[in-house]
């Protein structure tokens, strides 16, 4: 007998290119078996998944679960909500307070809490003021060191790239080029978060490695990947095909309907797909990972990929390819089952446009490390079309 039996779900795995019915084995918090549906002998524990979708625990690439600093949130309710079972805090703590970062958070978090480190020492203590406005703040070699004392779990370095975070000029492209260095000198990689920067897109995506992440891709404003007839720059398109990441990183203020069309419409599919979840956003419009990934749905990317975008995809930005995001057998047993609902469903960008669609995923339940979470399902995000 397993542990869990989930039954009856539509599996879909792209890391196996798998989309079919089957049933899911968990025994000592592995995959076990992926089995006929029926062909199961049974399991303590039975989760009857028919109409539903089994997938591969979902990865946010983009999160802020520092709950001492403005807008962080408690990394478990994100995860017993909305069915994610890798997080990545984007930046929250720098180099002064990444230590406490762990020790209040990530070490206590029942869910695996990665982290990227701030190029600014404080962190998002005092976001509101531009944590890099004054240049003393920025601290390449602290990153570094803390990357050094931190292995597995800060992976990478963080810099919000807005005029009114880096400032302008040379001071703009000194602090994003201390965080291209410290990001080179710590063998990691850096996310960038753009929205009106003091360099263009194609500019920023020139200094990039394969690797690299541009969050906030779909972000309108004076700093976007679309030029002014809304096709992608080719210095943009170019950075995709060589490697570099282009994630959603949705939020408050960084998803625009008509930039998603366009860079969709001209062929430039983000990488990974993420919420940047925080205290503002978490009640609308991003609500958990599950609403976002059905905005793409409604934008036509087929279920299978948009599956792929928040689980295999992302576990590959981060190394951990074939242990997450991933239902192989052996692999660790993080697995959600998500509810496919149908009727007509009002979803909004990050600038109060609405649209509506036809299909909302929900997190219906949640394994964790072999482990069933106590949680799953929810009303608060459908927003009923009449």
């Amino acid at each position: 007998m397993y542990d869990i039996l989930i039954r009856g779900g539509q599996v879909i795995d792209p890391s196996q290119g798998i989309a079919r019915p089957l049933d899911v084995a968990i025994g000592n918090g592995r995959i076990a078996a992926l089995l006929e549906p029926g062909a199961g002998a049974g399991g303590a524990i039975t989760i009857d998944a028919r109409g539903s979708l089994v997938t591969p625990g979902l990865i946010d690439l983009h999160v802020h679960v520092y709950t001492h600093v403005p807008l962080g949130l408690d990394a478990d309710q994100l995860c017993l909500g909305g069915g994610v079972t890798t997080m990545l805090d984007t930046g929250s703590a720098g180099s002064n307070n990444f230590d406490a970062f762990r020790r209040d958070c990530i070490d206590r978090a029942q869910c695996r809490v990665l982290a990227l480190v701030n190029l600014s020492r404080a962190g998002l203590v005092a976001a509101e003021l531009g944590e890099l406005m004054d240049r003393r703040y920025a601290d390449p070699e602290g990153v570094v060191r803390t990357i050094a004392r931190h292995p597995g779990v800060a992976v990478g370095v963080k810099i919000r790239a807005g005029a009114h975070i880096i400032g302008k000029g040379a001071d703009g492209w000194a602090n994003l080029r201390d965080a291209i260095a410290a990001a080179r000198a710590s063998n990691t990689w850096l996310m960038v978060h753009i929205g009106e920067c003091p360099m263009s897109i194609p500019e920023i995506v020139a200094e990039l490695a394969p690797g690299d992440v541009l969050t906030h891709c779909l972000k309108g404003g004076s700093t976007r990947i679309t030029d002014d007839r809304n096709r992608i720059f080719e210095g943009v398109r170019a950075a995709s095909e060589r490697g570099v990441v282009f994630d959603v990183g949705h939020g408050q203020g960084s998803f625009n309907w008509e930039i998603a069309d366009a860079a969709l419409a001209d062929g430039l599919e983000p990488t990974t797909i993420s919420t940047d979840v925080h205290r503002d956003n978490l009640h609308g419009p991003v609500f958990d990972m599950p609403t976002t990934m059905s905005k793409f749905l409604m934008l036509g990317v087929p279920i299978e990929r948009v599956v792929e975008m928040s689980t295999t995809r992302p576990a590959r930005v981060l190394g951990l390819e074939g242990e997450i995001g991933t239902l192989r057998v052996g692999a660790r047993a993080d697995v959600s089952v998500l509810e496919q609902l149908e009727g007509r469903f009002i979803f909004t960008d990050s600038y109060g446009k609405q649209r509506t669609g036809e299909r909302l995923l929900v997190a219906a339940a949640t394994v964790l490390g072999g482990r069933l979470l106590p949680a799953g399902g929810g009303r608060r995000m459908r927003y009923f079309a009449e």
